[in-house]
């Protein structure tokens, strides 16, 4: 053994030892079967087949277990890259973009409508998605090793994964091209910062479903007439289709940041300037505010009646969304 081994789960370091046990066992009886053949010439045992039978099934099965070996260490690879990614990505999403410099006051005003386009764009953890597509591939690629599995399984997830694609590519369709000039004002700048990312998203995610159902989808359904002996060329599109859902996760993970982007814009504002704000009839839950903050007159008494501290950084207040005796609503 060398030190070049990928790190992995006990259960995963046995389940590839079980392997090796497996594939030696069967490398043990097929020579079993080729050396008793060629003594006995004139026969052999009822379960006796050809030497050039046996050395072709030992070498299929050979074949069969290194392209899952190999596959699997590539998809840990690419996980783990995933991982470290999403980590960096992370320390990354808290940093304030172009739209905090906006005024406070556009800002304060627009902010229901940009927090609506958010829900649009990131209806749910859409990198979290994509690593559950690599996950969904890495399960169907372990069914097809298994020769004891049905193809209706098969078939099964491979519906589940084509499911969890489509279910993904549904963001707003108007919002994708943009036919006409982006809007020069705050919620044209709120769009554009996260419909460039999206059309990204969404084009991955159009190459994926593609090459799902153009060559992976097809060369699966092959394996009823060709045999599972063929597996490694199955396993060779799934390695390109985790690779392309690696690069779909960046696009997904670059759509969360800009997402971030604007939720901050949207509720962070520590110390801006509201005085000049027209703040009736505006959702001010969840706006994040302190002492330098400045308020319309009318309002700094009342919005402080309606805030709590924060947890999770100090001096920092709240809008609280539901009130008591002593909070008031925002909009109260």
């Amino acid at each position: 053994m060398t030190g070049n081994e990928p790190r992995s789960p006990v259960g995963a370091g046995r389940r590839h030892t079980d392997d090796l046990d497996t594939l030696l066992a069967a490398v043990h009886d097929q020579l079993g079967i080729a050396v008793n053949d060629r003594l006995n010439a004139l026969g052999g045992p009822p379960e006796l087949r050809s030497s050039d039978l046996a050395l072709d099934r030992l070498l299929a099965a050979t074949h069969r277990t290194l392209g899952n070996s190999v596959n699997r260490r590539l998809s840990r690879d690419v996980c783990d890259a995933l991982a470290r990614h999403n980590t960096t990505a992370q320390a990354h999403l808290s940093e304030r973009g172009a739209l905090s410099h906006r005024p406070a006051a556009i800002r304060v005003k627009h902010r229901e409508e940009a927090l609506r386009l958010v829900r649009l764009y990131w209806p749910r953890d859409l990198a979290e998605a994509m690593r559950a597509a690599v996950r969904i591939v890495q399960d169907l690629c372990d069914l097809l090793s298994e020769a004891a599995q049905p193809m209706g399984r098969v078939e099964s997830v491979l519906d589940d994964l084509r499911c969890h694609l489509v279910g993904m590519s549904q963001l707003p369709e108007s919002n994708r091209c943009l036919q006409a000039p982006v809007r020069p004002d705050y919620l044209g700048a709120v769009e554009e910062t996260l419909a460039h990312p999206a059309e990204r998203l969404v084009g991955e995610l159009h190459s994926i479903r593609e090459l799902l159902d153009e060559e992976f989808a097809p060369t699966i359904e092959a394996l009823e007439t060709a045999g599972r002996s063929y597996l490694f060329g199955v396993n060779a599109i799934a390695q390109d289709l985790i690779d392309d859902l690696a690069r779909g996760c960046e696009e997904a993970t670059a759509l969360a940041k800009a997402v971030v982007e604007v939720e901050q814009a949207s509720n962070d504002f520590v110390g801006a300037d509201l005085t000049n704000a027209q703040l009736d009839g505006l959702l001010l839950d969840g706006i994040l505010w302190d002492d330098t903050t400045r308020w319309p007159p009318e309002w700094e008494m009342r919005v402080r009646r309606a805030s709590l501290l924060c947890d999770e950084e100090e001096g920092i207040r709240v809008v609280a969304a539901e009130g008591s005796h002593t909070v008031v609503h925002a909009e109260a």
